[in-house]
């Protein structure tokens, strides 16, 4: 591109450079020429740090969309703020960090961008927190705007992936491994950078930038270590100066339109009960509002067509050799809005048609005769679909009048609806030191409470959910739900984001053991239906059911708030519901 082509004086850097002088001589100190203070300024923001295989790699696709913005004519800067990694987190307290740090990715990037005078962005992310924080950092700030995922882990041997771990552990625990069988695993289980390769919440975090069309075609969930990565980064440095020229910028993008197509991919492959916490959040950052009944809605009409872990068989990696998000939406493509803006500059059905008239399909499927498979193996017909339900359902009822969420691709068909015994914890650590010696029951409904935003900032569960799906007794027989959130990759019955959380008194907080609660997912109710009155007797009649539950409300406490110093008690005094994104206000 030659900027002769187009006026260059009226841009946002050039303005500033203006009415401020000193600015200049800093960028002359920080190596950039006199000819590069006249370019166009694009910020290209990376969570490029040491902080797991989704982050490790990212500079090296920062050079390419730095070497793609300096042959388009612009002056790229570079800025970091890294990451934390969810599954590092797990099973202490650094998990409570995890929800919050989307939300200070995003001010990061919203700083970066708006204290230096750019003209436009590229950010660069994997996983859980980062793709979210991004993209609402991108919203917010409405700028042209490009978000490069990436990428995908290579497949580890047998499939193996991380969040296995786990089960190898306990069966070291249990003497049924040695230490040596454990380290085995351990040294294959992260075969590669990049994000891990099961449809957890960075995959479908790859997935949604592509779907709403800030990524560009094809880019979501390539794998890591091949040149497809860096070619679509430096693409993505050339085409943010395309973009700019245009005056495309991000909420041009970002319509409604946009948003629902995004649900709609969301329940085909089945994706992470977390972005309901993170469209929404998104969704704000544009000025629209999405609520959980919206997915809900679109969820009823899409089932589930990749056949993907960890409800599935087969990876991210060999989810993009089947055709990735374009051929997903090619089946999907008579509920999509076709006519959306995308940073190609041109249209979603434009894209896709593109794509298809130059090979891309047959290119990446060439790949699965590796594996042995097919494309039709990964992605399943709308006709005949690997689930036959969308991937979430939004549950209501008396224990959750704000509403719950639970990945019903995932959930066995015998637990699709459950009755069973209360078995409430105050804390995640007293749930797993339970489960792991034995205190639940089959049937048994786990519950973990006082983990929603405002009480502990909303951690994962992965730890509880896995001990149970790996328990032959329990994994078909016994639920958990909490105010809580769940791993991209739980797995079984699991139902979280209950609103109101316990700490700001909703009927969670009020449950005692030996209650009875009804999951009837296929009804979406969550209910509390018998209870154990002060005298001992149980009754399932509604209105007594109704009076003890008002009794025990007249009793209970607020606790003390956990965290009231630093960033966590920043979060927990202004976090949203869970149910409407859980972001800051």
């Amino acid at each position: 591109m030659n900027n002769s082509d187009w006026d260059t004086s009226q841009l946002r850097s050039q303005k500033i450079r203006q009415i401020n002088r000193q600015g200049d001589g800093l960028r002359i100190g920080t190596g950039w020429s006199e000819r590069d203070l006249s370019k166009p300024q694009i910020m290209i923001e990376s969570v490029y740090g040491d902080s797991h295989p989704g982050s490790i790699h990212l500079n090296q696709l920062v050079e390419e969309i730095r070497l793609g913005v300096y042959e388009s004519g612009g002056k790229p800067g570079r800025h970091y703020a890294t990451d934390v990694c969810d599954g590092i987190a797990m099973v202490h307290d650094g998990i409570n960090y995890s929800l919050l740090s989307r939300d200070m990715l995003a001010a990061m990037t919203e700083m970066h961008a708006m204290a230096h005078p750019y003209d436009a962005l590229v950010c660069v992310s994997s996983c859980d927190k980062a793709n979210p924080g991004h993209l609402m950092g991108i919203a917010r700030v409405n700028m042209p705007a490009i978000h490069v995922p990436g990428g995908t882990q290579g497949t580890g041997p047998e499939l193996l992936s991380s969040e296995m771990l786990y089960d190898y552990g306990d069966r070291m625990d249990r003497g049924e491994l040695t230490f040596d069988d454990l380290m085995s695993y351990t040294r294959n289980a992260c075969p590669s950078c990049g994000a891990c390769h099961f449809m957890g919440t960075a995959s479908t975090g790859q997935v949604m930038s592509e779907t709403l069309g800030l990524a560009l075609p094809g880019a979501a969930l390539a794998p890591a270590s091949t040149n497809h990565m860096r070619m679509a980064a430096r693409a993505a440095g050339q085409q943010v100066m395309e973009l700019l020229r245009r005056g495309i910028k991000a909420r041009d993008i970002l319509t409604r339109e946009a948003f629902e197509n995004a649900i709609i991919v969301h329940a085909a492959i089945g994706g992470s009960s977390n972005f309901l916490l993170h469209l929404p959040a998104i969704a704000r950052e544009a000025g629209i509002e999405i609520t959980p009944e919206d997915f809900d809605e679109l969820h009823r009409k899409v089932p589930v067509l990749a056949n993907l872990k960890t409800s599935g068989k087969y990876s991210a990696e060999q989810f993009w050799y089947a055709g990735g998000v374009p051929a997903i939406m090619n089946e999907v493509r008579d509920l999509l809005h076709l006519d959306c803006l995308t940073v190609t500059g041109h249209t979603v059905g434009e894209n896709l048609e593109h794509l298809k008239k130059t090979g891309f399909f047959t290119e990446v499927r060439r790949y699965l005769t590796n594996f042995k498979i097919t494309w039709r193996d990964v992605i399943y017909p709308r006709e005949k679909p690997f689930k036959p339900w969308g991937a979430i359902a939004v549950l209501r009822g008396n224990l959750a009048p704000g509403g719950a969420v639970t990945k019903r691709s995932a959930v066995p068909e015998q637990m699709q609806v459950h009755e069973g015994r209360a078995l409430p914890f105050d804390t995640e650590e007293q749930a797993i030191e339970a489960l792991l010696h034995g205190g639940a029951k089959p049937g048994d409904v786990v519950i973990v409470r006082y983990e929603g935003p405002r009480a502990s900032g909303m951690p994962e569960m992965v730890r509880c959910t896995e001990i149970i799906a790996n328990n032959p007794e329990l994994a078909t027989t016994t639920a958990i739900i909490t105010d809580g959130r769940f791993s991209g990759a739980t797995r079984g019955p699991a139902v979280g984001h209950i609103s109101p959380e316990a700490s700001e008194g909703g009927p969670i907080a009020l449950v005692e053991f030996g209650d009875i609660i009804r999951i009837d997912i296929p009804a979406r109710r969550l209910d509390l239906v018998e209870v154990i009155g002060p005298d001992g007797e149980r009754t399932r009649d509604p209105e007594t059911v109704e009076a003890i539950m008002a009794a025990r409300r007249a009793k209970w406490q607020a606790p003390k708030p956990r965290y009231t110093t630093g960033l966590l008690g920043l979060y927990c005094r202004s976090a949203a519901p869970a149910m409407e994104g859980a972001y800051m206000m």
